[in-house]
């Protein structure tokens, strides 16, 4: 059991690094880690910081509260708040 939660991570960790690639749209993809922030390893705000978010949020179906996402700046958090919604969403 504990290892489909880790491979599940581990692609979504995965899923998520295309998105802000693709969003980003000029950072390389071998450039971005779970590790990375987007505010200290890009300078990555407002606009660009948005899009990203709002594409997470589409794609994952997700509605979140503007304080908590205000805290998001690395992809692990991220990948941690979108396997938390969908945790609490797939147990209601």
């Amino acid at each position: 059991l504990k290892m489909g939660v880790e491979m599940s991570r581990e692609a979504m960790t995965l899923q998520i690094i295309d998105l802000f690639v693709s969003v980003i749209g000029f950072i390389p993809r071998d450039a971005v880690s779970a590790n990375t922030n987007f505010i200290t390893d890009f300078d990555i705000i407002d606009d660009d910081l948005t899009c990203f978010m709002m594409q997470v949020k589409w794609q994952y179906k997700l509605n979140p509260a503007p304080a908590r996402w205000a805290k998001i700046e690395t992809i692990a958090e991220v990948v941690d708040w979108v396997l938390k919604e969908h945790d609490s969403s797939w147990h209601t």
